[in-house]
Parts: structure tokens; C-alpha cells; sequence
């Protein structure tokens, strides 16, 4: 091979050779830059996790720290008000029609059981004592009590407590569905069950109302009652499914993950 050619030949070779090297190191460039951009996309995502945690956190205490002050309120305050108004009817004598006196009496002693229920179904201590299924089982009573509905609950004999802080995130939760139930599905049956499964807790409200229709959720300012069970299911790894229809009732099923399964 006549020596030009030969010169020509290497430099072809190496001319390729470099811009081989050339466009290995461009693609190493690109690869670590996107790499780099995943990594810092993970950890903006990270963060902005956890600052919602935090803020749906300090929401969740502030909410607590209102629902004691208002259980203090109520027995300190109006249940004893209350209580010394009726007190104060047997002072009035035969001024007062018996038959007027009685229903007095009757709505005034009513006020006041009520309020008791309420501040009890408020406050996170009773909850810590008698257990977060005990405090289901006492919601639904309440709520037969009112004549309006019916009520069924069911819990598998080898449920476990979870721990405190998520027992009470799960009942304001539930309380959240049947506040829902009450005020939207002219219901007049709610069913509760509860059991546990090998990796989660499930959590399942049933009502027989009216039903609607899905898809609207996803509608600005649609579902905001849903949206507050959705934040509270964040802080302890849980999700919510809701299965309605028109005229079918809805049913809304709480996935409460293990701290165990959580990888």
C-alpha cells in the first residue's frame, strides 16, 4: 500500500476513533446530567412530601388542640349552664303548666346528653382509653339512638391496635364518612366492618343512599370532605377507595398498610 495512502488511512482511523471517544463522552455528559435532574427531581418530590406531612401534621394537632378546648368548653361551660336551668324549673312551682314543665325538662335533659355524647366523641383521651373499636362501636350508637338510621358493625376476632396517634387519625376519619353520610346520602343504613389482613387494615362504610356519580370528583371544589379523608390517609400510609353510583349507595374502603409492609 503506497505510503500516502496508508497516511491516509491512519488518519481516517484515528479521526474516527476521536470522535467515537468524542461522542462516548457527550453521552456520559448527558447521561450524568439527566441522571443528576432525576435525582434532584426525586428530592424536590421528597421534600415537598414531606413538607405536606408536616403541614397536614400541624393541621391535624391544631384541630386536636380545638376539639379538647371545645370538649373543655362544653363541660365546664354550657353542660353546666344547661344543667342548672333545669335545676332551676323545679324552682317555678305551679307557675309553670306540667305538661309545658315535662317538655322543658325533656329537651333541656336531651341538650344536655347530647353535648356529653359530643364531647366525648371530640376528645382523644377517651379514645386512647377505650380503644379505637369501642369508639366505632359508640359513634354508631349515637346515631341509632337518633332513630334516623341503622347501623351494623363488624371486626374480625384478630384485629389489632395500631398504635395510638393512627387510632385517632383512622376515627376522625370515619367520623369524616359518616359527617359525609349524614349530611349527603339520605341514608338510613350504615354498616362498618374492620378486620386485618396479612399486610393492612381495611376499613370498610357502607350506606344505602343515594349514591353519585364518581367521575365528579375529580371537579374543582367537588369532594371536599373526600379530599380531608385523602390528607389524614397520607400521614399513616393509607389509601381510600370510594365505589358509587347513582341510586346505589357508596362505599368507601380505607387500605391502612403495616408499618412492617412498608418498604
Amino acid at each position: 500500500m503506497p505510503k500516502q495512502q496508508e497516511d491516509i488511512l491512519i488518519t481516517i482511523v484515528v479521526a474516527s476513533v476521536f470522535f467515537i471517544l468524542i461522542g462516548s463522552f457527550l453521552l456520559l455528559i448527558v447521561f450524568v446530567f439527566l441522571r443528576r435532574q432525576r435525582k434532584n427531581k426525586e428530592e424536590k418530590e421528597e421534600m415537598r412530601n414531606r413538607f405536606e406531612q408536616t403541614l397536614l401534621k400541624t393541621q391535624l394537632e391544631i384541630q386536636e388542640q380545638a376539639f379538647s378546648y371545645i370538649c373543655q368548653e362544653i363541660h365546664d361551660n354550657i353542660g353546666q349552664i344547661l344543667s342548672l336551668a333545669r335545676l332551676n324549673l323545679n324552682t317555678f312551682g305551679d307557675a309553670v303548666p306540667e305538661e309545658k314543665f315535662n317538655q322543658t325538662d325533656d329537651l333541656l335533659g336531651k341538650a344536655i346528653k347530647d353535648l356529653r355524647d359530643l364531647s366525648h366523641n371530640l376528645q382523644n383521651n377517651r379514645i386512647h382509653n377505650i380503644g379505637i373499636i369501642e369508639s366505632i362501636r359508640q359513634l354508631l350508637i349515637s346515631l341509632e339512638k337518633t332513630g334516623r338510621f341503622r347501623t351494623s358493625f363488624h371486626t374480625s376476632d384478630n384485629f389489632h391496635i395500631l398504635d395510638v396517634n393512627t387510632d385517632i387519625i383512622i376515627y376522625r376519619m370515619i367520623q369524616e364518612i359518616i359527617n359525609n353520610i349524614i349530611k349527603h346520602a339520605a341514608a338510613n343504613s350504615i354498616d362498618v366492618e374492620v378486620k386485618n389482613e396479612e399486610e393492612s387494615t381495611i376499613i370498610q362504610i357502607r350506606d344505602n343512599g343515594i349514591g353519585f356519580d364518581t367521575s365528579l370528583l375529580s371537579q374543582e371544589r367537588s369532594g371536599i370532605g373526600l379530599q380531608n379523608i385523602i390528607n389524614r390517609a397520607k400521614m399513616i400510609n393509607a389509601t381510600v377507595d370510594v365505589k358509587s353510583a347513582p341510586g346505589n349507595g357508596t362505599v368507601i374502603t380505607l387500605f391502612i398498610k403495616s408499618k412492617s409492609s412498608v418498604i
